[in-house]
């Protein structure tokens, strides 16, 4: 059963480059160096963010899992710079650490990783600075998370602010109060913890107990690769930022039983019998039942897999061709139709990309939506499929971050 999606074979011609100019900064824009800012009220001027965190009991919280990690005294220190996504009580609260207590009981790790990530040292970020389009300024905080090998410089988990017509954010997290400016630094009020990453994507998807068969079609379109050439290896390399559209199993299920249904019924003269659907649909049914292993068969090509999965990888192209170099999360996406180019962009020609739109509810998204230029049965109007609805948002790792989408896009 030889099964055929594309016409267009330049799509297919696809080829994740073997090496990158990725540094931790990748495509996300580098702040200059700190300036003094200005002051107004002028009050706050002698006043450091160590001395207004244990002095309002607006911070208690904040105060008590500063002080368990040590970090209060750096805060204190009137000769450094700082900028900090502060949580307050009510955005621990809202996060479901209610007390002092709470904190005194979690994992020393877990409380490190609260403060550290709210911590940018050497920057004074106002929301003036962060930019309204994309890409997000890209600020390194307080967690350190290793050195590469051949290197003396340990790389720190990055944190991105950014400001859209909607809102000012960290991360996907808004900003309640911006802008609150003391001796040493800025504070900035967030409406929630912000939680730093902890796995790396590969990691991260690869134990989503709902995503076997994007795995298995990533060690497909890997056939025949090398190095970060292939998109599992771009998926476990640290200093990358990626935003990956991940279909789960009932999609891809979906997909499958269309190709093996399609595929039967193409072998068969017009107008069909009632034995040849029935047929079909069994047809389909087993390529179903076959599990993920139907994508590392012939009932569907290499190419015809990496192509797929080479259009769920944004990408940009800052002139070295396209490059999955790019971390969006969704207050990132617009609220009007709009599109978002990937690995299918390449020197083979020009690509539309995907069609995303978000919907807000005040400053969060509460529904996503991803629009393929393919159509299956192919032949349909582009972009006149039905949209993927992402059913999981945010998905946070360490080198970008995913989304789990309920629906397979064709790139054609």
């Amino acid at each position: 059963m030889s099964i055929h999606i594309y016409r267009n074979k330049k799509i297919l011609r696809l080829f994740v480059l073997a090496a990158f100019t990725f540094v931790f900064a990748s495509c996300n824009k580098d702040l200059p160096d700190p300036t003094p800012i200005g002051y107004s009220p002028a009050n706050n001027s002698a006043t450091t963010i160590g001395d207004i965190i244990s002095s309002d009991p607006n911070y208690s919280i904040f105060k008590a899992a500063a002080l368990r990690v040590g970090a209060l005294a750096k805060l204190s220190d009137s000769n450094k710079v700082f900028t900090v996504f502060l949580p307050d009580n009510n955005a621990f609260i809202a996060s479901g650490i209610p007390s002092e207590a709470v904190i005194a009981a979690l994992p020393i790790t877990s409380v490190g990783g609260i403060v550290n990530y709210a911590i940018i040292p050497g920057e004074q970020l106002t929301s003036a600075n962060a930019p309204q389009t994309f890409p997000n300024v890209q600020l390194p905080t307080s967690i350190t998370i290793g050195m590469l090998p051949g290197t003396t410089v340990p790389i720190n988990l990055s944190t991105f602010p950014s400001t859209r017509a909607t809102g000012f954010w960290d991360n996907n997290i808004p900003v309640v109060t911006p802008d609150l400016k003391f001796k040493n630094g800025v504070i900035h009020i967030v409406a929630g913890i912000v939680a730093p990453p902890s796995q790396l994507l590969q990691s991260a998807l690869y134990s989503n107990p709902n995503l076997t068969y994007f795995k298995a079609a990533v060690a497909r379109a890997d056939s025949g690769q090398t190095g970060l050439g292939r998109f599992d290896s771009l998926l476990n390399y640290a200093v990358t930022n990626m935003t990956i559209l991940a279909p789960n199993d009932a999609a891809f299920q979906t997909l499958i039983f269309g190709l093996a249904f399609q595929s039967y019924l193409s072998t068969r003269p017009m107008p069909y019998t009632a034995m040849d659907t029935a047929i079909a649909f069994a047809t389909g049914n087993g390529a179903v039942a076959a599990g993920p292993v139907f994508l590392s068969t012939n009932n569907i090509s290499t190419a015809q897999v990496r192509g797929i999965i080479a259009y769920h990888f944004l990408a940009t192209d800052q002139g070295a061709g396209f490059q999955p170099n790019i971390r969006v999360f969704s207050v990132n996406f617009s609220s009007s139709p709009s599109f978002a180019t990937t690995l299918v962009n390449s020197s083979f020609g020009p690509h539309p990309g995907i069609l995303v739109n978000a919907t807000f509810t005040g400053p969060f998204v509460t529904n996503l939506t991803f629009t393929g230029l393919g159509t299956f049965p192919p032949g349909g109007a582009p972009y006149s499929g039905a949209a993927a609805t992402a059913v999981s948002l945010d998905n946070h790792a360490v080198n970008g971050v995913y989304y789990v989408i309920d629906k397979v896009l064709l790139p054609q």
